[in-house]
């Protein structure tokens, strides 16, 4: 659906095609920016003020924990439907509006009371306003801009997770220990970053297919391979994969959403649990922040990696290797690890969450191609959030009964080895179906 805002000469394919840089790619670069504002990097940098509420307000590790759980059920119900909201609408019809309520909900957690209600509440609006800054609405624009190098542009774009990873906990720790501020001023901080960054990325550069603008796919004229391409004609009368429905009767699908919601399970341990861990192992939260900045680097090179790889060789093959990384940081963990060898761990395990948004999207788009790309994804993702909302809260009851992390990494290395076997499962990318678009 072409933006309303697109008032501007359209150029030809002709003069588009002889252009130096496809403007795909500066959708890529907005990318970047933006979701390393958005909510998957908020909700995973929730651990950096784990000890902050825990000094500001009494509150218990598992009770904090339990915020984090309540940001993910929410986001399992909801993020479906925004799947289907961008499917109907168009990407920026959602992403613009989410932006900047995501950013004003952001602000106002610095208005956190001492009750616990209070912060289970704005649990529940994080996701449901940031739901448009999520990697899903990226994922979409970014699969509808690109075919044949589809893999690096997610790698490239979504690597905007990682670099928020490493920089929202490091700039919310920086403002924290401004004299006389704390994390109130940090949230502040952030609400206002998106504000300035993320909405004008949105609401200006976005444009949600390239037939918008008179381009194609990966910048050239056509495509010579018909299963992959998504067809844009000017009347849009070509619809590639099968519908929400269709994917939900298939095993691939199954076993798709078994390896996401292990992958959550077992990583969201360290995302939320990070920092306090480290700090209960010694470090200063400046000192803690640096290590869980080794997470977000990793995420980097494992979204670039994973992204060249799956564009090169079978998408599963690849993704199996980089979630063998968790299976030994989050040992290694369980054995203690301090100093160099946390901050390896912490690369493990980056490393495998970054490819894993990748392959969301990558899955996706693949077995079941762009015809409900949105919702498909959507219902992926929530089995991401299903097993990331309820780690966080094992962890943090396990904490608060016996008073240290251990027996629950262990647990967690041995099932991502399940991961590994349902993943092998899925088979050979189908022969996508082509049908004319419903009137």
């Amino acid at each position: 659906m072409a933006d309303s805002n697109l008032s501007e000469p359209v150029p030809s394919t002709n003069s588009a095609s002889q252009s130096k840089v496809f403007y795909g790619w500066w959708i890529v670069i907005g990318s970047v920016l933006s979701l390393a504002l958005g909510y998957s990097v908020i909700s995973m940098s929730f651990g950096t003020f784990i000890k902050a509420f825990e000094t500001s307000f009494g509150w218990s590790r598992g009770e904090i924990s339990f915020g984090s759980t309540v940001i993910g059920i929410t986001a399992i119900f909801f993020f479906p439907y925004v799947g289907s909201l961008v499917d109907k609408y168009g990407v920026k019809k959602v992403m613009v509006p989410s932006t900047i309520a995501f950013a004003i909900t952001i602000a106002a957690m610095s208005q956190l009371t001492a009750n616990i209600w209070h912060l289970y509440a704005m649990c529940v609006l994080i996701p449901i306003m940031g739901a448009g800054t999520a990697p899903l609405t990226y994922s979409r624009i970014l699969v509808s801009w690109f075919n044949k190098k589809r893999g690096l542009a997610l790698g490239i774009g979504l690597a905007g997770v990682g670099l928020g990873t490493t920089l929202v906990p490091i700039i919310s720790s920086k403002v924290m220990a401004v004299d006389g501020w704390s994390w109130r001023e940090a949230y502040l901080a952030i609400g206002v970053l998106i504000l300035l960054i993320s909405f004008p990325i949105a609401k200006f550069l976005f444009k949600d297919k390239p037939s918008d603008i008179g381009l194609h796919q990966d910048g050239v004229a056509s495509d010579e391979d018909a299963n992959e391409k998504v067809i844009y004609s000017k009347s849009d009368d070509k619809l590639v994969g099968y519908t929400a429905k269709e994917a939900l009767k298939q095993k691939t699908f199954w076993l798709m959403f078994g390896s996401f919601l292990i992958t959550g399970l077992c990583t969201s341990t360290v995302l939320v649990h990070l920092v306090p861990m480290m700090m209960d192992r010694g470090l200063s939260l400046q000192d803690a922040v640096k290590t869980f900045a080794y997470l977000g680097i990793a995420i980097v090179l494992g979204r670039l990696i994973a992204g060249y790889l799956m564009d090169k060789f079978f998408a599963p093959y690849v993704v199996v290797i980089f979630m063998l990384g968790p299976v030994i940081g989050l040992a290694l963990f369980a054995l203690g690890a301090t100093g160099f060898e946390a901050a390896i761990c912490t690369a493990l395990i980056g490393i495998a969450i970054g490819a894993e948004f990748d392959v969301i999207a990558y899955f996706t788009s693949k077995y079941f191609g762009q015809r409900s790309f949105g919702v498909i994804y959507g219902y992926s993702y929530s089995g991401f959030k299903i097993g990331a909302s309820i780690g966080p809260l094992i962890m943090g009851l396990a904490y608060d009964s016996m008073g240290q992390y251990t027996e629950v990494l262990w647990a967690m290395s041995g099932i991502m080895i399940l991961c590994c076997v349902l993943i092998l499962m899925m088979g050979k990318y189908p022969t996508l179906p082509v049908r004319a678009k419903e009137a």
